[in-house]
């Protein structure tokens, strides 16, 4: 690992650009027996046995220091891991029920589905210890020290490293810097570089790009990444069929302002991406279910004490953070914020408005097919 200073490497300038920021032999890498280079890396079994394998072995194990830094790790972060109150709290936010609502999907019962169901492991709580361990730290089934200890963001001003790991077996896993890092700067990684909305669209010093956006790294970490953000927003219909997939990338200016800085990934004509009446009306609906749900249930004390306090902090960030992501898409859309009918007692003045706002969506945005319509006025809601 490379330092400021010393004999080590590093200088009192700290670390240049592409130089080695830390190697990690083989040797010291937890993996199973059979692991081979993955370029779409998906569930690995063999990956989660040998790590249940080896917390088994605790002290025994060749790898004891870092299986036992693993085992302390606190558990409970990750929302499959949250208790029974803070599912509840977290299924009504995303108003999920047979496939529809908001993503992220599948993310409270990883353990049941992925570790007992598809990979046959059996139920303990040290291997459930394991199996969250893994899939919130592992690189393709590769188990790497102190790599897996840092922080992410997609931050171009704070993301300062590149990982890359090996192709074959034996080789160590590097990580270079990739601009200048400053003495006392923190390493910082990226857990889904190169997604579809990756701010470097030239798509740089990447061999893959990850389909991860913001709702999958809550699913798969149980945070809420700061901005940049790329939010994969299925629109499912009642009947769980998809009538939609919305990208929508996300930043924040330096004044704090959130806004939309492309529909799509960078890879699709932005034009064809942006949301349409029936995407708006559909997303509409969802914010308005979210702003009335939290006016009616962040003030219960009781379901707040109902679940740790991390879960209750963790699941209302994640509904803002869906509030901010579809409002930004209706200021970038119809040129302003939509309207918040949970401010309104009256359920007469509520319906009025909800008519008046619907009106003014379909006013400046295109249906989803409308031929009889002239090409100039389907453009008009583009910035």
């Amino acid at each position: 690992v490379k330092s400021v200073g010393g004999e080590d490497g590093g200088t009192e300038e700290g670390i240049e650009e592409d130089e080695l920021v830390c190697s990690i032999p083989w040797d010291l890498i937890v993996k199973p027996d059979n692991w081979k280079y993955n370029f779409f890396p998906k569930t690995n079994c063999d990956a989660l046995h040998e790590m249940y394998h080896q917390f088994q072995l605790g002290d025994e194990s060749k790898y004891a220091p870092y299986i036992n830094y693993l085992k302390n790790q606190p558990a409970g972060r990750i929302p499959s891991e949250w208790s029974k109150a803070g599912k509840e709290l977290l299924t009504k936010i995303l108003d999920q029920k047979e496939g529809e609502g908001l993503p992220p999907y599948d993310a409270l019962d990883r353990f049941e589905e992925e570790w007992l169901g598809i990979c046959r492991g059996e139920d303990t709580p040290l291997a459930r210890a394991a199996f969250f361990q893994l899939t919130s730290r592992d690189e393709d089934g590769l188990m790497v020290p102190f790599y897996d200890m840092h922080n992410h963001s997609n931050d171009p001003k704070k993301l300062n490293t590149i990982p890359a790991k090996p192709k074959k077996k034996g080789k160590p896993f590097t990580m270079r810097a990739i601009r200048d890092i400053a003495p006392g700067e923190q390493i910082i990684i990226s857990y889904n570089r190169c997604h579809g909305c990756w701010f470097d669209e030239e798509y740089k010093n990447c061999d893959t790009r990850a389909s991860t956006g913001t709702d999958h790294l809550f699913r798969q970490f149980g945070f809420v990444e700061d901005y940049p953000q790329c939010w994969h927003i299925p629109q499912i219909e009642e009947d769980g069929t998809l009538f939609d997939d919305m990208t929508i990338s996300l930043d924040r200016n330096d004044q704090g302002e959130v806004f939309v800085r492309r529909f799509g990934e960078n890879n699709s004509r932005e034009e064809d991406e942006v949301p349409n009446m029936e995407n708006l009306m559909w997303l509409d609906e969802h914010l308005q279910r979210l702003y009335k749900l939290k006016d009616s249930l962040q003030s219960d004390g009781a379901l707040k004490k109902s679940m740790p306090s991390y879960e209750w902090d963790t699941a209302w960030t994640y509904h803002d953070a869906m509030v901010n992501a579809i409002s930004a898409t209706f200021k970038k859309v119809t040129g302003d914020a939509p309207y918040d009918n949970s401010k309104d007692n009256d359920t007469e003045d509520d319906s009025e408005d909800k008519d008046t706002e619907m009106a003014f969506i379909e006013d400046v945005v295109a249906p989803v097919e409308d031929d009889s319509s002239d090409d100039s006025e389907d453009e008009s809601s583009d910035d």
